[in-house]
């Protein structure tokens, strides 16, 4: 929460028109006229597809009090303040930074090419019990996304829990800039996005940024598995976690539907956890959960109690049940070959006949689609049994798919009704199916399908990042 005045010393705005008391509170902000109840502050931001801007004078019928602008504008029936600013995007950064600097939480920071969601998500869980926690809600992650969350401060919290992405060198700086870490979670590195960072190194490099922002004596917590990871961190204070490493899981193993069991082990302290999410990746949201509710004081009974607890998070290994009696695992969030390689590894835990894998388009790894479709078809092997690959303009993933599999049955599935028609046919008992893409694909359309949603919407590509069950357009149950 922040007032006018101090909205206006944190940008260096000037008043465009200031009808209100300076001293005026302002609760939760919006960049998106669709979302404003609720909101008291706006924020114009510019964009490929849209322009705040063009859609001011839809704040006239709203609650909101300060509308912060880039250029020299009248909202004709607007009663709030109109700041305006050189840079809006640079404006919102500069208001969360200064409630970072005002209110002095403890910042939790998870970056990672995957499993940056499901770890924020556990963190926040764990921490919950004994802290008053901030995090940010689903995938807001970006340089949007993480200062609106911040604009939530009101000195009532004494911890944020905050996801950082990244589409290109740079990007976690700047994250880092605006709430640099008291702890710096790493998940993992993989091939996410190489298309647009170009190698592996830069990906390395980039996820690295949010440890040159760390707070003096704050500390890395990395995945111990990856040796490149590790030496990246040193000369920080670091922790590891995962199979090995300071904090790590033995006696792991598996349920019918393959959400794992293991013994936590840290030192001479060994807790009994359950992961709620099918795949041994489980584990890892759990340990590095773990080791950040230790550094921040929280005790290991907490841990226990709330660290095994299913986020719910769709999209996101989500275990769910056809009407036939099969187990689908809806991992349609978004897709990299590592995460594909785990997918296929989770349906190997989980009891059943059939094992299916039904993947659709790569779009964020087009233009290293060959390296990725080698690293995928490594991993096409039993107890795998079938493939279905829906991916429309992208024939050359299927014809690289299906030279490397061995032992699995590949289709391509150019329909996506006829797609859905065939596997709710293969929904039955003793079947277990995992639905994998990139997020523009929104392959959980099928998912629904398979469910017995009617799929209204065939928009191919959709600029939508949110789930399609929270899309209207989409589906309609009848």
């Amino acid at each position: 929460m922040i007032t006018l005045e101090q909205a206006r010393a944190a940008t260096g705005g000037v008043w465009l028109s200031q009808p209100l008391q300076e001293s005026a509170p302002l609760k939760g902000a919006a960049f998106d006229t669709r979302k404003l109840a609720h909101a008291e502050l706006f924020v114009a931001l510019p964009g490929e597809r849209a322009d705040g801007h063009d859609f001011l004078g839809k704040l006239t019928a709203s609650d909101i009090k300060l509308a912060i602008v880039s250029r020299d504008v009248g909202i004709p029936g607007f009663r709030g303040a109109v700041l305006r600013v050189d840079d809006t995007l640079r404006a919102l950064a500069r208001l969360a930074r200064f409630l970072v600097d005002l209110h002095r939480p403890k910042v939790v920071a998870i970056t990672g090419s995957h499993g940056k969601t499901t770890t924020k998500e556990a963190i926040a869980r764990v921490l919950a019990g004994s802290r008053r926690v901030l995090s940010s809600p689903g995938s807001l992650n970006n340089e949007i996304g993480v200062p609106m969350t911040l604009l939530d401060l009101d000195g009532s919290q004494d911890t944020c829990v905050l996801e950082f992405s990244a589409r290109k060198p740079g990007d976690i700086s700047y994250l880092g800039a605006i709430a640099p870490p008291d702890v710096a979670v790493i998940t993992a590195i993989g091939h996410a996005h190489v298309g647009v960072f170009g190698s592996l190194d830069a990906i390395y490099r980039t996820k690295a940024e949010i440890l040159r922002d760390l707070r003096p004596g704050g500390l890395a917590l990395v995945n111990s598995e990856d040796a490149r990871l590790v030496a990246l961190a040193n000369g920080c204070r670091t922790v590891t976690f995962g199979r090995g490493g300071d904090y790590r899981a033995e006696e792991i193993r598996a349920d019918a539907v393959g959400r794992q069991r293991f013994t936590g082990v840290h030192g001479a302290t060994r807790i009994a956890f359950h992961s709620g999410i099918p795949g041994v990746h489980g584990i890892y949201p759990i340990l590095a959960a773990w080791a950040v509710a230790r550094e921040l004081g929280v005790p290991d009974e907490e841990v226990a109690a709330r660290a095994g607890r299913d986020a719910g998070l769709k999209g996101r290994a989500a275990l769910l049940r056809g009407p036939g009696g099969a187990a689908l695992v809806d991992d349609t969030y978004n897709a990299s070959p590592e995460t594909v390689r785990g997918l296929i590894a989770t349906l190997g835990t989980i009891e059943a006949k059939e094992r299916i894998l039904v993947l659709g388009r790569l779009a964020e790894l087009e233009p290293g689609l060959g390296q990725s479709a080698a690293l995928i078809g490594e991993a096409l092997r039993p107890p795998l049994t079938d493939l279905y690959v829906h991916a429309p303009g992208q024939p050359e993933l299927f014809r690289q798919l299906v030279r490397l599999a061995s032992g699995v049955s590949c289709h391509e599935a150019l329909d996506q009704q006829g797609l859905i028609r065939e596997l709710r046919q293969r929904d039955r008992p003793g079947t277990a199916m995992g639905f994998k893409a990139s997020r523009s694909s929104h392959l959980e359309r099928v998912v629904q399908g398979v469910l017995g949603a009617r799929v209204d919407c065939t928009l191919s590509p959709c600029g939508l990042l949110m789930h399609c069950t929270d899309c209207e357009a989409m589906t309609r149950h009848g």
